[in-house]
């Protein structure tokens, strides 16, 4: 399998984790984490079904939005989303993001990113800003309390160890920073 079919694998099997952990998050017993942490929360409409989204502006500009069915990534000029079972960075103008979306199906067909490196780019800077929000629950939390969120998951055989995963995230960041140099006309893992 080549590198970024490699990069796909690892970063769907770790997204698809995070997603359970943010779940989890937001209905611990003392309080959701995701609130804890400075993101504010946006439930769909009244009468509408679908995802409430977690938004988080970061210090160095970036916004972090989460479902759960993916998430994006992104700055001024748009970013990166990623489905949840899917490690394929789609580039949406942010315009779109705008929008309310509340369901998968609305998320808006992939665009031209305005420079061809900018879906990896934020693909890896994402990774790094998810890296960074486990080690703050795991400080926060205890260890204790992700191994309970994992033991509750379906696919918690084929998790990853709540104490791997700053790090298994900061890999996949180095990993994607390296295939960005090497191939730097490259606009996907």
């Amino acid at each position: 399998m080549s590198s970024f079919g490699n990069l796909r694998r690892r970063g769907a099997r770790l997204l698809n984790q995070q997603c359970w952990n943010w779940g989890r998050d937001v209905v611990r017993p003392e309080g959701n984490l995701l609130l804890e942490a400075g993101f504010a929360r946006e439930r769909p409409p009244e009468g509408e079904t679908g995802s409430t989204r977690y938004v988080l502006d970061g210090p160095d500009g970036g916004r972090l939005v989460l479902w759960g069915f993916g998430v994006f990534f992104g700055g001024e000029s748009g970013g990166v989303y990623l489905n949840r079972f899917q490690f394929e960075p789609q580039w949406m103008p942010l315009e779109a993001i705008r929008k309310p979306i509340w369901n998968p199906d609305m998320i808006p067909a992939a665009g031209l990113p305005p420079r061809p490196q900018a879906p990896l780019d934020l693909t890896l800077r994402a990774a790094r800003r998810i890296a960074d929000y486990e080690e703050w629950v795991l400080g926060e939390c205890g260890l204790a309390y992700r191994c309970e969120v994992l033991s509750e998951w379906d696919h918690a055989a084929k998790g990853l160890a709540p104490q791997s995963l700053p790090e298994a995230w900061r890999t996949l960041a180095a990993a994607l920073e390296a295939q960005l140099e090497k191939e730097p006309q490259r606009t996907a893992p």
